[in-house]
């Protein structure tokens, strides 16, 4: 007995709303009738569909379930002699024509017969052997549909242009971020202010502290009606992120388009498209916080937010971290700043330094009068930021002035130019504009976190005075919101704090070298160590401790509190001897070496 040839029915169509419609059924019904009629077997466990993929740009083969049909085939899955069902050739490919026919070709040539059940023409190997017009009438097929396809992305593009060229009577498109609605005559958009000003909270939680695990959940507690179609009632971090990284609320708009399978952006940014609802300075301020919870580490720390410096503090005798220790207890010695590396063992002084008293030294000095001058922009980073500004806008002349003769090259195309013609300069441009659009974006982050260092010393210290006023007065959650938002305050103040619990110790590895030399010099081990016990600080003196900051903006102060009452402060801006000595200590801290490294070259 003839075992009957199975037949696989691949299905497909290219917009998500043709499934609500009737090509998919009648796509369905075709193969059911076919395989009936000859006598074959529609095997339905193994029926290839691409619902809503386009053809156009081959994401059927590529992504898609006729790459995977391919695929069964090589491995045997689809046995030779199989028929592989479609309504017609479009639906197997619209891509240009050699692209076109290897796909066709690749299906025929492994022994499987392909069937467009519109016109009931059947491709096989053997066949288009014996008849070769078969070829001919499939290579015609496909190239009109790649033609039907190349034309109507055209429109599409043009459509698009025509559109971007009528903003001002109407919007591109009825989609909106949530916080808007499109006016009837898609002319504007209007904001929903409920929704406006919960976007706003977000961003002022965020920039003043605030995680968005922690946004997510309070947003939850409130019962606070989610945007759109999401489920109801239930905030994610996710989308909190979404909507911070959104420049929708700074009124910009990115056009996208598809390119290979992906949504790429298309062009600039189109400026004050939507209503602005939050400032560039509060988008700054709120991007700055997520990325120093990501830098310092995020989560909840603690009832009260125990450590308000987590991130910041770092040992000056090993530039280990300094962290904050709890030993349970209230009183003396209850909760301490310490040294990881000492603590753990390892090569560094134990020498600790209580919390409450570091805490309050450091809130004394952000309160008082000298951090006005702290903060001022040192004249190099004002000039950079100057600098990058005139780079940024000479970077974005440039990519307007390439997009612009692409453009031109596009329409000499559409106007009848062979696309040969101009191949070689077109590339040239596309890989212009990108090396350009990578410095672009570069740049632009430069400046956003140089940027991000102005700020407004007056309402700096202000809101600082005002939150340290308060947090007396407050318990439970209030406690734990100021002291996130203090914190947060701070950290756009300090960059780095080298903490010397101790006092300034000399390193065991120069006196070592010191005393080599002292002895090739011929002085007895006795007056070598009498001139090293009177001349240098060989163990931690807890009177004598004292801590640097480094300000966001590259300005330092030693800054050593009295030992009888921490908030009476000694303040010194290191010299140069000082400064290099600190340098010594400092050199794997980054941002500290850097305002080091800048001081030097001041007072040089």
């Amino acid at each position: 007995m003839t075992i009957a040839p199975k037949a696989y029915s691949y299905i497909r169509f290219s917009t998500p709303e043709q499934q609500t419609g009737d090509s998919f059924r009648r796509q369905y019904e075709l193969s059911l009738a076919y395989a009936e009629l000859h006598g074959l077997i529609l095997d339905e466990r193994l029926t290839y569909r691409d619902l809503g993929v386009s053809a156009f740009d081959k994401s059927n083969v590529r992504d898609g379930q006729l790459g995977a049909f391919l695929k069964a085939i090589e491995s045997g899955a689809v046995p030779i002699g199989s028929y592989l069902l479609v309504e017609s050739l479009d639906r197997i490919s619209r891509a240009k024509i050699t692209d076109a026919l290897e796909i066709f070709m690749a299906i025929i040539n492994r022994g499987v017969t392909l069937v467009t059940l519109a016109d009931g023409m059947e491709y096989s190997k053997d066949k288009i052997n014996k008849q070769f017009t078969d070829i001919i009438i499939s290579i015609a097929i496909m190239s009109r549909a790649h033609e039907e396809s190349l034309m109507k992305s055209k429109r599409i593009k043009e459509a698009w242009r025509s559109k971007r060229a009528n903003l001002d009577t109407k919007k591109l498109t009825s989609l909106a971020p949530g916080w808007l609605e499109i006016s009837e005559d898609r002319s504007r958009y209007i904001p929903v202010p409920h929704k406006v000003q919960l976007v706003q909270d977000i961003f002022d939680w965020t920039r003043n502290g605030m995680g968005t695990a922690s946004v997510a959940k309070r947003l939850n507690q409130q019962n606070v009606p989610t945007f759109g179609a999401r489920a109801k009632n239930m905030w994610h971090t996710s989308y909190i992120k979404k909507i911070l990284s959104n420049r929708s609320v700074l009124g910009e708009f990115q056009p996208h388009v598809m390119l290979d399978g992906k949504r790429v952006p298309e062009g600039e940014p189109i400026l004050d498209y939507f209503p602005r609802i939050i400032s560039d300075e509060i988008f700054l301020l709120a991007t700055s916080s997520q990325q120093s919870r990501r830098v310092g580490g995020a989560g909840r720390k603690g009832v009260g937010l125990s450590n308000l410096f987590s991130g910041l503090l770092r040992c000056g005798y090993c530039q280990g971290s300094m962290v904050y220790v709890n030993k349970g207890h209230v009183g003396p010695r209850g909760k301490l700043l310490v040294c990881s590396n000492a603590k753990g063992g390892k090569d560094c002084h134990y020498v600790p330094w209580e919390y409450t008293f570091f805490e309050k030294s450091m809130l004394t000095y952000c309160t008082g009068l000298d951090v006005e001058h702290f903060l001022q922009l040192d004249d190099a980073a004002a000039s950079e930021i100057t600098s990058l500004a005139e780079r940024i806008a000479l970077l974005k002349a440039s990519v307007e002035s390439i997009q612009s003769k692409e453009s031109n090259i596009l329409s000499a195309i559409e106007s009848g130019a062979k696309f040969q013609q101009f191949e070689v300069r077109a590339r040239q441009l596309e890989q212009e504009r990108t090396h350009i659009e990578f410095e672009l974006q570069s740049a632009q982050k430069k400046y956003e976190r140089s940027a991000s260092m102005k700020v407004d010393i007056a309402a700096l210290r202000a809101t600082i005075d005002d939150l340290v006023s308060r947090m007396n007065e407050l318990t439970g959650d209030e406690l734990y919101n100021l002291r996130a938002e203090l914190s947060q305050q701070v950290k756009r103040l300090i960059g780095r704090i080298m903490i010397y619990p101790g006092g300034y110790v000399e390193k065991p590895v120069y006196i070592a070298a010191l005393r080599e030399h002292l002895l090739s010099k011929s002085y007895s081990p006795d007056d070598i160590n009498e001139h090293i016990s009177a001349k240098y600080n060989l163990v931690p003196n807890p009177g004598k401790r004292f801590f640097i900051a480094a300000s966001r903006t590259g300005s330092i102060r030693m800054i050593q509190p009295s030992a009888e009452n921490p908030e009476i402060l000694h303040l010194e801006t290191p010299d140069a001897d000082v400064a290099a000595n600190m340098r010594i200590h400092a050199e794997s801290i980054g941002l500290l070496k850097q305002v080091l490294d800048n001081r030097m070259k001041a007072v040089q």
